[in-house]
């Protein structure tokens, strides 16, 4: 009976115990895990709202303070010590040192290199200025220069006689560094006075507009035939814009004492003079009278003079 008894209770035991609740690890409920999250924005809005108003308040008192200064975000500055010249023609580092004068003592934050810049574009020898500053104490200067293919003599009462430089685009300048040797070969120009126009503010002449007509034909001859045009000594031209029969451009050269082109095809023009000057004839002659060639292939020349 006993052993009977032992066994229902046991049986009874085990039954209990499959009806205690187990742990459950379910996630919460969407309302608590809304409930839970608004709480951590809050918390986390609350430390951004502290730290931008330690931030204000800490503006407001740099403000404040009577001796702050200004904010140098650049750091103390070094004087020049370095200038970086550049240049394709014949203006050097000591011309520049010359124009603008001491750089001693001066930071490059201390100079305006846009007006520096304006400045050397208003130079007329000058087509291009370009000023930059290299950290921590280079001053760099890059110029591009026009370049002379004529000289022009011209006299005044008060300067006397000078030399004036005539570029491609028909700019008219003082030339600045330049060599007699660079210069000597150059042909001078002849022209009407009528054709020079002094500028408003009184220095130097406006562009010669027909000089861009002739340029052609000058670094033409200037690069393939560079014995034609150091024997050239004076150019003269009349309406070389023009494509009726008068229009020409006369040269006086050593050689050919009147040589005449025609204002376009000029390398068509120079290959026939090569050609005329080989013939024995003319190469016996040592100075010939004229030669026109202006008239389309036709050529007319004259060896002696009469």
């Amino acid at each position: 009976m006993t052993n009977k008894k032992n066994k229902n209770q046991d049986g009874l035991s085990g039954n209990w115990k499959k009806l205690a609740p187990k742990s459950s690890r379910k996630p919460a409920s969407r309302a608590a895990f809304r409930k839970r999250l608004l709480g951590i924005t809050k918390v986390f809005a609350l430390i951004v709202v502290l730290c931008l108003v330690g931030i204000v308040v800490q503006f407001f008192q740099e403000r404040s303070q009577p001796n702050s200064g200004p904010l140098d975000i650049t750091g103390s500055g070094m004087p020049v010590s370095k200038l970086m010249f550049v240049s394709d023609g014949v203006l050097h580092k000591n011309w520049f040192q010359n124009w603008f004068g001491p750089l001693r003592n001066r930071t490059l934050m201390d100079l305006d290199i846009e007006k520096i810049q304006k400045e050397l574009k208003k130079e007329s020898q000058i087509s291009f200025a370009r000023v930059s500053r290299q950290f921590p104490s280079t001053l760099k200067i890059e110029l591009k220069e026009k370049k002379p293919i004529l000289r022009l003599c011209l006299r005044s009462k008060t300067k006397g006689e000078q030399t004036w430089l005539v570029s491609s685009d028909g700019s008219l300048y003082l030339g600045t560094c330049y060599s007699n040797a660079s210069l000597v070969h150059l042909p001078f120009l002849n022209i009407e006075p009528s054709l020079l126009t002094p500028n408003p503010e009184g220095k130097g002449y406006a562009k010669l507009e027909g000089i861009t007509a002739v340029a052609p034909l000058m670094e033409l001859a200037r690069r393939e035939y560079p014995g034609f045009y150091q024997n050239w000594k004076i150019i003269s031209y009349q309406r070389p814009h023009d494509n009726d029969p008068g229009a020409h451009i006369h040269i006086k050269s050593g050689k050919v004492r009147n040589l005449r082109f025609a204002p376009q095809g000029f390398a068509a023009q120079l290959r026939r003079l090569k050609y005329l000057l080989m013939e024995s004839d003319f190469r016996r002659t040592p100075v010939i009278e004229s030669i026109d060639l202006s008239h389309d292939r036709s050529v007319f020349a004259k060896l002696n003079p009469s």
